[in-house]
């Protein structure tokens, strides 16, 4: 299996953006959020003109699991997955957006909205990861395929075993240096606070196993440690909430979400480094 390089002005554009369009690392997760949710609008909009595909929403949602004895982060989904194509198509040339193409083609219903119109948001998650590997099974699809890079010397696409279809991402997490912890992105609550802060009102649940402390069975005084699966998004956007309820952390937390300033200011930057990068 051959390694894959990127175009030149692709390698250029993942050198640049890690160190240049972000200015936090933790919006990583916020971007595969918004793809995972991309994907499974996707599902929505072609279930909209085609009589043998029922979308029922409680058969979607997005999985994010810690993995902190091997360093690896997995962000799953129930979305429509891709092809080896789309895989070369999506991942191995930067900015070439498979949501841009798509919403081209498809208008939004019904409040759905496909975020990932830029295609470099995926690429943040090298700002934390060492290595990155996506598996996905495209919908009507047999064979699943597996996209693997460790940044900007290239990638590989290789046929995987997956059952379901949906795309699962994971990130080996790099180790700890002097100026950044990367262990952070390991932990249970640092990443509940980022899904809440940035992905509170994507339309599908997030999921985690959380743990808490729960009376031991038999006994008066003893507790134990438990996980559980739970949804950790309220699903329910800022401007759709009763205003009595809304909390200076719901004001906070808009003002960094995708659909207002931070993206305002993503949009220039990006529209910046792809004119210098030209310009070169």
């Amino acid at each position: 299996m051959s390694k894959k390089e990127f175009k030149a002005e692709s390698k250029r554009l993942l050198e640049m953006m890690i160190n240049s369009i972000y200015t936090q690392q933790e919006i990583f997760l916020r971007e595969l959020i918004s793809n995972a949710s991309d994907a499974i609008d996707k599902i929505y909009y072609k279930a909209l003109s085609d009589e043998g595909l029922v979308f029922n929403k409680e058969d979607y949602y997005i999985k994010v699991t810690a993995d902190k004895a091997n360093r690896t982060l997995a962000i799953s989904d129930t979305g429509i997955g891709m092809t080896q194509d789309e895989l070369e198509n999506n991942l191995g040339i930067i900015a070439n957006s498979g949501s841009f193409a798509f919403k081209k083609d498809n208008e939004a219903k019904d409040g759905h909205n496909i975020i990932g119109q830029f295609g470099v948001g995926f690429y943040s998650a090298f700002m934390v990861a060492e290595d990155v590997t996506v598996i996905s099974k495209a919908l009507g699809s047999d064979q699943a395929y597996k996209w693997e890079s460790q940044g900007a010397d290239g990638y590989t696409i290789e046929p995987a075993e997956k059952e379901a279809v949906g795309t699962e991402i994971i990130l080996k997490i790099k180790a700890n240096t002097e100026e950044d912890n990367y262990d952070e992105f390991l932990e249970e609550y640092r990443l509940k606070s980022i899904i809440k802060k940035y992905s509170d009102f994507i339309r599908f649940p997030i999921k985690m196993d959380i743990t808490s402390s729960k009376p031991k069975e038999g006994s008066e005084n003893e507790v134990e440690q438990v996980q559980e699966e739970q949804t950790v998004n309220s699903m329910v956007p800022i401007w759709r909430k009763n205003k009595n309820e809304l909390t200076e952390e719901d004001y906070n937390n808009f003002s960094l979400s995708p659909s207002a300033a931070a993206f305002k200011d993503l949009k220039t930057s990006w529209f910046t480094l792809i004119s210098s990068t030209l310009s070169a």
